[in-house]
C-alpha cells in the first residue's frame, strides 16, 4: 500500500468521523472522497470506495457523496463503489454485495426545480425540487457510466449494462441496458 493510499484513506475516515458517521474498521477508501453529510449516513462492513487516478476507469473523477439535510443514505455490507457520485436528498438504500462501476451517478432528486422561473431566480427554492427514494437491492451490479434516476428500485441479483440510464424499476434477476434502460434478458445461473 502506497503512502498516498494510507494518507488519503486516513483523511477520508477522519472526514466521516467528524461528520458523526459510525465507521467500521473494515471500510477502505482509496483516493480522495468528496463528502458532505448534512443528513444521515449508515455504513455497513467491508465497503470499498475507489476515487481518482488510482482507478483506471474514471481517473479524472473523484468519488463523491452528498447528503442533504433531510437525506438518509444507507450503504450495506460488501459494497464496492468506483469513482461515482451519490447525491441523496431524501432516501437511497444500497443493499449488501452491490458493485457500482466507475463514473455512475445515483441521485434521488431532480437537483433543481423544473419551473424555469424558479430555477433561474436568485432565491432558488429547493423545497420545490422533486425527490423520490432509490432502492438498490442486494447482489446488484451496476456497470460503468450509468445514471440511476430518482424513484427507481433495482431488484436483487440484477445487472445494469454500462452507459444505461435507469428511469423505472428493474425486477429481480434481470439484465437491463440502454438509454433509457430496457429489459435485455433474465439472469441465468
Amino acid at each position: 500500500m502506497s503512502l498516498y493510499t494510507k494518507i488519503s484513506g486516513t483523511y477520508n475516515l477522519l472526514k466521516l468521523l467528524i461528520s458523526g458517521v459510525k465507521v467500521h474498521k473494515s471500510i477502505r477508501i482509496i483516493g480522495n472522497l468528496w463528502f458532505t453529510c448534512k443528513g444521515s449516513l449508515l455504513l455497513g462492513k467491508n465497503i470499498r470506495i475507489w476515487s481518482g487516478y488510482l482507478n483506471p476507469i474514471g481517473r479524472n473523477m473523484n468519488a463523491s457523496i452528498y447528503i442533504e439535510s433531510n437525506g438518509t443514505l444507507h450503504i450495506g455490507d460488501n459494497v464496492g463503489i468506483s469513482n461515482s457520485c451519490i447525491w441523496c436528498a431524501q432516501s437511497i438504500d444500497i443493499g449488501n454485495n452491490v458493485l457500482i462501476g466507475a463514473l455512475c451517478i445515483i441521485t434521488d432528486t431532480d437537483a433543481h426545480p423544473l419551473n424555469a422561473q424558479v430555477r433561474i431566480s436568485d432565491t432558488e427554492d429547493r423545497a420545490k425540487t422533486k425527490t423520490s427514494p432509490i432502492i438498490i437491492e442486494e447482489n446488484v451490479f451496476i456497470g460503468t457510466s450509468c445514471i440511476i434516476c430518482k424513484g427507481v428500485k433495482i431488484g436483487m441479483n440484477s445487472i445494469v449494462g454500462a452507459g444505461s440510464v435507469v428511469t423505472k424499476d428493474i425486477p429481480p434477476n434481470q439484465i437491463w441496458a440502454g438509454n433509457p434502460a430496457r429489459f435485455v434478458k433474465n439472469v441465468e445461473y
